[in-house]
């Protein structure tokens, strides 16, 4: 039984109470049945009026409730349809969310992967970072021997430009010497000549010892050898003076030699930066002490 079927049935009910209740009411007084009459009418036609009425609403709320459960019903199918319709794409959210899961999955091995590889990676940049400061270090120091030799090849140009001149100069002095030698008719042999030097060498005393020894700037390369004899002069207010003269004992370096005073040729003591040459004593004046 539907709800408009229920609805009828009170309203019946009800008027049959109101009926039921007239009947009463109109047996209860028992005086003027004719008012009562037409009052009973009056109000049965009242009833009736109500009746149809309700009968009216009825139908009335039958329409609206036929068109309200047509309407529930339309919405139930769109209802259904949107339940279907959540259902599939459940399911494809699902078949989605496993292929992202399968998909992380992936992604997280490869990501184990990278930094696997990336340790790796790490290892043998600490590695070669190792190497790298090592060859820096070995970079640095091959860099410090390369000035050190450019030093030493500067120092050495510069010796060398030092001797091409001594050597010029010996030249010229060969020359000059051969020359004087030539017009004297003297021999070209030192040995003839085992105390006198190359004429016009000089040098300076660069260290005094006890004993009389000194240490002359000059050596071989200047032509001193051993033997030779060589006169200590000092410069001094504008004049030279004569200290005292030295023989060369021990066989000279390239560019210097140890001499020693000769004894009874001593007018003074040598001192450094006192000047050594070979020349006549006339015009010289002996150190006053």
């Amino acid at each position: 039984m539907n709800l408009l079927g229920k609805l009828f049935i009170v309203m019946i009910f009800i008027g049959s109470i109101m009926v039921a209740s007239f009947s009463v009411v109109i047996y209860a007084t028992h005086t003027n049945w004719r008012a009562k009459y037409n009052e009973a009418h009056a109000a049965e036609q009242t009833t009736q009026q109500r009746l149809r009425d309700l009968e009216t609403q009825r139908a009335s709320m039958e329409a609206a409730l036929t068109l309200e459960i047509r309407n529930q019903a339309s919405r139930n199918v769109a209802l259904f349809q949107r339940v279907n319709q959540l259902t599939q794409d459940l399911g494809a959210a699902r078949v989605e969310v496993a292929a992202l899961m399968a998909e992380d999955e992936r992604r997280r091995a490869e990501v184990a992967v990278a930094n696997a590889q990336t340790g790796l990676l790490r290892e043998e940049l600490e590695e070669v970072s190792a190497r790298l400061r090592e060859s820096q270090i070995a970079w640095v120091e091959m860099s410090t021997e390369l000035v050190r030799k450019m030093d030493e090849a500067h120092g050495l140009s510069i010796r060398l430009t030092d001797y091409q001149t001594i050597a010029a100069n010996l030249a010229e002095e060969f020359r000059n010497a051969m020359e004087v030698l030539r017009r004297f008719g003297l021999q070209p042999d030192p040995a003839l000549y085992p105390t006198t030097p190359p004429a016009g060498v000089r040098g300076l005393i660069t260290e005094t010892r006890p004993g009389g020894w000194v240490e002359i700037s000059i050596g071989s390369d200047s032509g001193i050898a051993r033997g030779h004899q060589l006169d200590v002069v000092r410069h001094r207010d504008g004049r030279s003076v004569l200290v005292a003269k030295i023989e060369i004992f021990d066989h000279p370096a390239a560019d210097r030699a140890s001499a020693r005073v000769m004894e009874g040729f001593q007018w003074g003591i040598p001192q450094r930066g006192d000047e050594v040459m070979y020349i006549e004593i006339s015009g010289l004046s002996p150190v006053v002490h």
